[in-house]
């Protein structure tokens, strides 16, 4: 099962690359498949959103604060969650370099896919129920943030 989750994990890897047939939809650049569409939500201390089709993934995200180390934390800052999850709630963890940026990804038992991009103190969630889905969510996910763009979610006034 283990080699399976790394399979799909490498193809979304590379899947993410080809954009041709990914919707110009975005969010930091973000390429989403088609069908899928941003919206931003609330947040009190933090920018947060979701991405989602009607009858496909739900995709949420928040994006927090990154604090210095030995800095004080508040309410807002980012936490690198596939990082912290106890390893005992966790299928599998991985580390990697997506366009020059650090990713952390983590699969829990309960099927919630987490990626972080820790230094721009971006979380992504998505529950994913079997490797079709946790493809399409890679290939999604993994185009953030795109060098190419320099578009920034806005808070919600």
């Amino acid at each position: 099962m283990k080699k399976f989750y790394c399979l799909m994990l490498v193809l979304g890897l590379l899947g993410c690359f080809a954009n041709r047939c990914l919707a110009a939809e975005r969010i930091g650049g973000m390429k989403l498949l088609p069908g899928y569409n941003h919206g931003p939500l609330q947040g009190i201390d933090s920018i947060v959103g979701e991405i989602k089709k009607e009858g496909g993934l739900r995709i949420q995200y928040e994006i927090g604060a990154v604090v210095k180390p030995g800095a004080p934390r508040f309410g807002g800052s980012f936490t690198d969650y596939p990082k912290t999850t106890p390893k005992a709630e966790v299928h599998w963890y991985r580390e990697s370099v997506v366009n020059d940026q650090p990713v952390h990804m983590a699969h829990r038992k309960d099927n919630v896919l987490l990626v972080s991009y820790p230094e721009k103190g971006m979380n992504f969630s998505v529950t994913v129920t079997n490797p079709h889905r946790a493809q399409k969510a890679l290939l999604m996910i993994l185009t953030y943030p795109n060098p190419d763009s320099n578009d920034k979610p806005k808070p919600n006034k």
